[in-house]
């Protein structure tokens, strides 16, 4: 299983015990939270450096030595009178790969993560979406074919927003639909087995699509 951190409103923290946590407020009596406990496995940093063209000089969880990398393509950048320089880029804390188990208990039916060996190419991915100005968001049950394990939402007359983590197997998506002054838009996270691919559709064009995707119900057969 893969860790995809598309949100940055998950946030990892060990106090008062280990879980990534989403606290959305906005304002007096308009919030809501939620967590993911995290039971004996520590999320992992990512850093990447990349010079001109995207040419890659460096991946992997070590800060000083992606740092290193960056300065000194710098310099030699700055010596060759160069105004290219480096891009240092720092990911959102993510599970290791393969490392990891979601499971829920029997006694109480709590959903958290622990050490194990997960070779399935599933996705765990957490993400989110706004609602427009004076609008609102929520997720389009049509279009989510994934599990939900855990979601977040709250808002006030003119923002809001929604947070989910779910499991993902290939092919599988979650689809937010956010709508408001100015915005009436459908968003589709689809996991294709290496990575989580968006895409972005009007209402009207996300209704066409998926009118002329539905079976036609014409002479068919009861079972």
């Amino acid at each position: 299983m893969k860790h995809v951190m598309l949100s940055s409103a998950w946030e990892y923290g060990i106090e008062p015990f280990p879980a990534y946590r989403c606290n959305l407020v906005y304002g007096r009596n308009k919030r809501d939270r939620e967590f993911l406990p995290v039971q004996g496995v520590t999320p992992v940093t990512y850093y990447t450096v990349t010079g001109n063209m995207n040419a890659l000089l460096y991946t992997g969880t070590e800060q000083r030595a992606a740092e290193a990398a960056k300065a000194a393509y710098d310099a030699e950048q700055e010596s060759a009178k160069s105004w290219n320089r480096a891009n240092l880029k720092v990911s959102l804390p993510a599970l290791p790969e393969g490392k990891f188990l979601v499971i829920k208990t029997k006694e109480k039916g709590t959903i958290l993560v622990v050490p194990g060996e997960d070779k399935t190419n599933k996705c765990l991915l957490f993400a989110g979406c706004a609602g427009g100005f004076r609008g609102g968001v929520g997720i389009v049950e049509s279009g989510t074919t994934g599990t939900i394990l855990k979601q977040c939402s709250a808002g006030n007359n003119c923002e809001s927003s929604i947070e989910v983590i779910a499991v993902l197997e290939v092919g599988q998506s979650v689809a937010f639909h956010t709508s408001g002054r100015r915005t009436n838009e459908v968003y589709v996270h689809t996991w294709n087995g290496t990575v989580v691919e968006t895409k972005h559709y009007s209402t009207e064009e996300w209704n066409t699509r998926n009118a002329v995707a539905a079976p036609s119900l014409d002479d068919a057969e009861v079972l």
